[in-house]
């Protein structure tokens, strides 16, 4: 690589350092708040903020070093145009074309890396993250319970709401309960409820409500069917019962490759497209990037955020259509980054021409 290609390298990948950190520390703030307001609710233990949070700095690597880096060649390259030097470069004999080559290998090493991150890291970082969700309801202590805050078990058939805590008894007050048993919907309301652990200490215990009324909803029957108990109770469901399972995403690559499932095929392509997402926003940013002197560095940023924004959004169109089988593995998510390479295509096509070039080298030696 010549000095000239390290120089230019070079401008491309520095803002890179500046923007990519910036990124990722709004969305550790970000996601530090949302994990924090589960502490606060009682349904998560402080001591798993922290992994929950840099896993999910891992997970969101495939979101922010795209567009930190397509941010940064347009920044990068803009400077060169803006400070003249661009102009210098066609002045000694220096094509566009080969600008356009370093910005290619920068991008192909970004694509590599992107490529580490979706195929292996992304997976890794998501069974990672499942597992200590998955403890931390494990080890859910009822006692942490907050009122006014809406609860729902794992399994997703339950909501739990009190209103207030008894500062002599400790009990819930004004308890609600909806569950969801096939088509049946089971409502309890109670004036008080405690719970009961059970004699195992591994299973979640019982919920004994006091004054309950129960309210049966099912489509095979007509109204509503009341039933009213001095002591209900209610059984909670035991860690065990709700396993991890699969989970795709965190399903690891070769697995994906062996599936004939639509949502594991659209998991698998979303993976193999990222990095070529990657490579094509690096290559956008060089068209992007052409600013005259008086318009700064900056000023092709809100079209560069808008260019990474449609194109990335335009991947879960088809992701969700693969998933439901309604488009079959081709064209799959292919297709938005087809668009996007002709879109750069035209975009260089319609770069500026020898005449041009030659007359900006003419106005530089003057």
């Amino acid at each position: 690589m010549s000095t000239l290609d390290r120089y230019v390298a070079g401008d491309i990948s520095k803002p890179l350092l500046i923007f990519c950190p910036a990124l990722l520390f709004l969305f550790a703030n970000f996601t530090a708040i949302r994990y924090l307001d589960r502490v606060a609710s009682g349904l998560l233990p402080a001591d798993a903020v922290l992994p929950l949070v840099l896993l999910g700095l891992a997970i969101a690597l495939e979101i922010l070093l795209p567009i930190g880096f397509h941010i940064s060649v347009v920044v990068g390259l803009g400077r060169l145009h803006t400070d003249s030097e661009m102009t210098a470069f066609f002045a000694c004999g220096i094509s566009p074309m080969r600008i356009f080559r370093v910005v290619a290998v920068v991008s192909l090493l970004v694509a590599l890396l992107m490529a580490c991150l979706t195929l292996y890291v992304r997976p890794w970082a998501n069974g990672l993250r499942y597992l200590l969700e998955h403890q931390a309801i494990a080890e859910f202590n009822f006692a942490d319970l907050k009122p006014g805050h809406f609860y729902e078990n794992p399994s997703g058939n339950r909501v739990l709401f009190f209103q207030a805590i008894d500062p002599d008894s400790g009990r819930m007050q004004r308890v609600f309960i909806q569950t969801i048993s096939d088509e049946t919907v089971t409502i309890v309301s109670a004036d008080e409820a405690f719970h009961q652990p059970a004699d195992d200490p591994s299973a979640a215990g019982f919920l004994v409500c006091i004054r309950a009324r129960t309210y049966d909803l099912s489509p095979s029957q007509d109204g509503i069917s009341q039933t009213v108990s001095p002591e209900l109770v209610v059984k909670l469901d035991d860690p065990d019962d709700t396993p991890i399972g699969y989970k795709r995403k965190a399903a690891p690559t070769w697995q994906l490759a062996r599936s004939l499932a639509s949502s594991d095929i659209a998991e698998l392509q979303w993976r193999v497209s990222m990095p070529v997402f990657a490579f094509l926003m690096g290559l956008l940013g060089f068209p992007l990037s052409r600013a005259r002197p008086r318009e700064g560095k900056y000023a092709k940023l809100f079209m560069s955020a808008v260019s990474y924004a449609v194109f990335y959004n335009l991947h879960f169109l088809p992701k969700t259509w693969v998933e439901k089988g309604v488009v079959k593995s081709i064209p799959g998510l292919w297709w938005p980054n087809l668009l996007l390479a002709l879109l750069i295509a035209g975009l260089i096509w319609n770069r500026p021409g020898p005449a041009q070039q030659k007359t900006a080298a003419r106005l530089f030696r003057a």
